[in-house]
């Protein structure tokens, strides 16, 4: 098994990370809307730019994405747009990985309250140990998202995964 690695994404990502979910899964959306998304093109209800966007790699393969945005939804600086990994590295510390590097994004933009949209309520546990509180129904909150990078484990290096292309504030 390749060693995961994650980086950056761009815009023409979308079309590779938008087919991970199967059918019925929560996590993205159909691949021209995640590319405007990227591109700064297409905004959530009450979404300010910047956002980011980091992909999980296995060899050559996307086994995993996480995205996010600043925003004032529900009185937030933040807000995860998508979370997405392939049922073969749940589990796995990926997902817990990709919340992390979109943490310390979000603390290097000023932002520290982040909300999520849980989607599927099977991914709530999933939240609740990453730190996140309920804050309404379908909603949970960070109220401080940097606590969420207190207990992340090394991610260049010494950890399990890699950070290629880690974008400003990272190199």
């Amino acid at each position: 098994m390749a060693a995961i690695r994650f980086r950056r994404a761009v815009p023409a990502d979308a079309a590779r990370v938008a087919l991970l979910p199967r059918e019925g899964e929560a996590g993205g959306d159909p691949p021209e809307r995640m590319a405007r998304y990227l591109a700064g093109e297409h905004h959530p209800q009450q979404a300010l730019p910047p956002r980011a966007m980091w992909i999980a790699m296995e060899g050559a393969e996307p086994v995993g994405y996480v995205a996010g945005h600043l925003t004032r939804r529900f009185a937030c600086d933040g807000e995860l747009q998508w979370i997405y990994v392939v049922p073969s590295r749940r589990r796995s510390g990926v997902g817990r990985e990709l919340v992390g590097l979109l943490a310390r994004w979000f603390v290097e933009n000023g932002a520290r309250r982040v909300c999520v949209n849980v989607g599927d309520e099977a991914a709530r546990p999933f939240y609740l140990q990453c730190g996140a509180a309920d804050l309404r129904p379908h909603w949970m909150v960070w109220d401080d998202v940097g606590r969420v990078l207190e207990g992340e484990a090394p991610v260049d290096g010494e950890g399990w995964g890699r950070v290629d292309d880690p974008g400003p504030g990272r190199a």
